[in-house]
């Protein structure tokens, strides 16, 4: 009976884990999926947030002009981490709009499903909250 309870407890937690994930990941889908609301991602439409998105003009994303757009994700700096590949504390378009689409568009049709957007996004988060369980990181 305890084992039944636990293994029911750990499965609560799981989907409500899962849960969490799938709606910041749809979130994150709803604001870049610009115009047509078509449930498809093209380069364009990255290119346009990542324009909008960098008040200064000074073709990179400042942790505050990224955050500024993403305040209700928890993950927010971690991924803005994760997506700073050099380090340097700025996203340029290369890291934040071509790596990204890149990636996602494993097909290499120039459009980004939602399937695809989904998939890489979960494993994404899944990835960063292995390095939290683990010490690596810290969520904001």
């Amino acid at each position: 009976m305890k084992h039944l309870i636990f293994t029911i407890a750990i499965s609560f937690v799981f989907a409500q884990h899962h849960h969490d994930i799938a709606q910041i990941v749809d979130t994150a889908f709803l604001r870049l999926d610009l115009h047509p609301k078509d449930g498809l991602l093209e380069m364009n439409e990255l290119t346009t947030i990542f324009t909008q998105r960098d008040t200064d003009g000074n073709g990179k994303l400042s942790y505050v002009e990224f955050t500024a757009h993403a305040h209700d994700n928890p993950m927010r700096h971690d991924l803005f981490n994760y997506f700073d590949t050099n380090k340097d504390g700025f996203l340029t378009k290369e890291e934040m709009v071509d790596n990204n689409y890149h990636a996602m568009d494993h097909n290499g049709d120039n459009q980004v499903s939602r399937t695809d957007f989904d998939h890489y996004y979960t494993n994404i988060i899944h990835h960063l909250l292995q390095q939290q369980q683990h010490g690596q990181i810290h969520l904001s």
